[in-house]
């Protein structure tokens, strides 16, 4: 999984770099059938919950469910019982890794796999960064 970095503006420019929102949930893992942390423990979402992922890809993004709703989130996907609450959480979905394509096609793919209308999986939007 990767794990952001601090920026140096005086090191980097960002100009041409893709960007997204920073989301205040649980990081996640998709492996095509099972969801882990990002130190390797399991998730245990629901059948009607898991139905909605693609079961031939990997990949990476952030079980979320609002804005100042960390604490929540954190309940609901640390239990390890199948529970109900998991209709609130979304997978905001940010990268495949597994997939051996640059980044932009990638999205692009990622695009095509997950449909606009998924209530629990969304792909989380880019934006191509203009400069500082």
């Amino acid at each position: 999984m990767l794990l952001a970095k601090t920026y140096d503006p005086e090191k980097n420019d960002p100009t041409g770099w893709y960007m997204s929102e920073k989301l205040d949930g649980v990081r996640c893992y998709w492996n095509g059938s099972a969801m882990y942390t990002r130190n390797g423990h399991l998730f245990y979402p629901p059948d009607f919950w898991k139905e909605q992922l693609p079961k031939n890809v990997c990949l990476d993004g952030e079980l979320w469910s609002g804005r100042d709703d960390f604490q929540k989130i954190v309940s609901i996907v640390r239990r390890q019982d199948k529970n109900d609450e998991w209709k609130d959480i979304v997978y905001m979905v940010f990268d495949a890794p597994k997939l051996k394509l640059p980044f932009k096609k990638r999205i692009a793919r990622l695009q095509e796999l997950i449909p606009k209308d998924r209530k629990h999986i969304k792909l989380l939007e880019h934006t191509v960064c203009k400069d500082h």
